[in-house]
C-alpha cells in the first residue's frame, strides 16, 4: 500500500518525470501494480479500496505512455526542423561544419561526434560539446590520432552492417583501442549514416552526466537517415555546379577560337605552317601577328585591367580573355602579362 500511494500522490509540474526518468517511472508503476495484485489475492480479497487504487495505477501508465509518445512525436519534429535549417545552408562543407551542433541542439544530447568511414575505420569530422568546445576540439583530435578500428568487438562494426541505430551501454568497447572520447564511461548512441545501402559515417551521442535513452536513441537515427538525404543533394548539387562550370569554359573556348578563326585574313597562297615571331616585334606587323581581339585585349593589359575588368570592358566572358591573354603571349614570345605589356608599349610607342 505504501509504496502504491506514494506512486499515486499528486505531483507539481516540476516533479513530472522528465524524459531520462521515463524508464524507471514505468519501473516504479508496474512494481506498485504488483505489489496491490499481491495483496488483492492474498490478504484483501474483494477490498473496493484496493481496487480503485488498482484503476488508478493503470491509469497513471496510460498517461505516462501517451507523454511518451507527445514527446516523441515533438523530438521527431525538432529534428525535421533542424534538417530543415541544414538544407538551407547550401555548401557541403557548411552541412558537416554544423551538423553535430544541429543534432545537439534538436535531441538535447550534450555531446555530439560527427564522423565519417575510411579504410574500416572512424575519423572525425566534427564535434560539438554543450558548452565545452575544449573538449569538443580534444575530442576530434583524439580520434584524428588514434581512429576507432570498425573491427571485432567494436558494437560500431556491427552497426555499419545492420545499418541501424542502437543504444552502447557503458563498457561495451571498453576493449577498443581507443576508446571512443565522447562517453566518459557512460551509454551514448551510435547511429550510421546511410547512403545507398552502404555506411558512410557514423552520429555519436552522449550525455555529460547521464546515461542516453530509447528516445534519444531514435530522435539520433532519424536526423542520421535525414542528414543523409541532406548531405547526398548537397554533394549533387556542388557536382553539377562544377559540370555547369567546365561547360561555360568549354563554350567560351570554343567561341574564342570561332572568333579568332573567323577574323584571320584569308588568302590564295599554298599553306605552309606561320613562321615564328622574331623574339623582337616592332610596331608595323602588331597588327599582323594579333586578331582585333587580341589587339583589345592587349591594349587593355597595358593599361593594368584585370582579366575581369578586361571582359566588363568587352563584353564578354572572363574565361574568353583568358583564351586571348595565352595566345597574345604565345604570339609575342612574352613570358607574363607584363612583358607583353611592356612589348605592346614599346611597339607603339606609348
Amino acid at each position: 500500500m505504501d509504496h502504491a500511494a506514494a506512486v499515486l500522490s499528486p505531483r507539481s509540474p516540476e516533479q513530472q518525470p522528465k524524459v531520462a526518468d521515463f524508464h524507471s517511472a514505468h519501473r516504479e508503476v508496474e512494481e506498485a501494480l504488483r505489489a496491490v495484485v499481491g495483496e488483492l489475492r492474498a490478504e484483501h480479497p474483494g477490498d473496493g479500496e484496493l481496487w480503485s487504487r488498482l484503476i488508478e495505477l493503470h491509469q497513471v501508465q496510460r498517461e505516462l505512455v501517451e507523454q511518451r509518445l507527445v514527446q516523441r512525436l515533438e523530438a521527431l519534429e525538432r529534428v525535421r526542423d533542424a534538417l530543415a535549417r541544414l538544407r538551407e545552408l547550401g555548401p557541403v562543407s557548411e552541412i558537416l561544419r554544423h551538423g553535430a551542433s544541429a543534432l545537439s541542439d534538436s535531441s538535447g544530447l550534450d555531446r555530439v561526434l560527427l564522423s565519417q568511414i575510411k579504410d574500416s575505420r572512424l575519423l572525425p569530422v566534427h564535434a560539438h560539446f554543450r558548452d565545452d568546445e575544449d573538449g569538443a576540439e580534444a575530442a576530434v583530435e583524439a580520434l584524428r590520432e588514434q581512429p576507432l578500428a570498425l573491427e571485432y568487438p567494436v558494437v560500431e562494426a556491427e552497426l555499419t552492417r545492420r545499418r541501424r541505430a542502437t543504444i552502447v551501454a557503458a563498457g561495451t568497447n571498453r576493449r577498443a583501442r581507443p576508446p571512443l572520447p565522447i562517453a566518459d564511461g557512460r551509454s551514448y548512441v551510435a547511429a550510421p549514416i546511410v547512403l545507398d545501402g552502404a555506411a558512410i559515417g557514423f552520429f555519436h551521442g552522449a550525455h555529460a552526466d547521464r546515461d542516453v535513452d530509447s528516445l534519444e536513441r531514435d530522435a539520433v537515427w532519424a536526423f542520421a537517415d535525414g542528414f543523409a538525404q541532406v548531405f547526398e543533394r548537397a554533394v549533387l548539387r556542388r557536382r553539377v555546379r562544377e559540370q555547369r562550370r567546365q561547360l561555360r569554359e568549354l563554350v567560351d573556348w570554343t567561341d574564342a577560337m570561332a572568333a579568332e578563326l573567323s577574323e584571320g585574313a584569308i588568302e590564295l597562297e599554298v599553306a605552309s605552317e606561320p613562321a615564328a615571331p622574331p623574339a623582337e616585334v616592332d610596331g608595323s606587323r602588331l597588327a599582323e601577328l594579333l586578331t582585333r581581339r587580341e589587339l583589345d585585349v592587349l591594349r587593355l593589359m597595358a593599361r593594368g585591367d584585370s582579366n575581369k575588368a578586361i571582359a566588363t570592358e568587352l563584353v564578354v566572358s572572363e574565361g574568353t580573355v583568358k583564351f586571348h591573354v595565352k595566345n597574345i603571349l604565345r604570339k609575342l614570345r612574352a613570358a607574363n602579362r607584363v612583358e607583353a605589356a611592356s612589348r605592346y608599349m614599346q611597339m607603339t610607342g606609348r
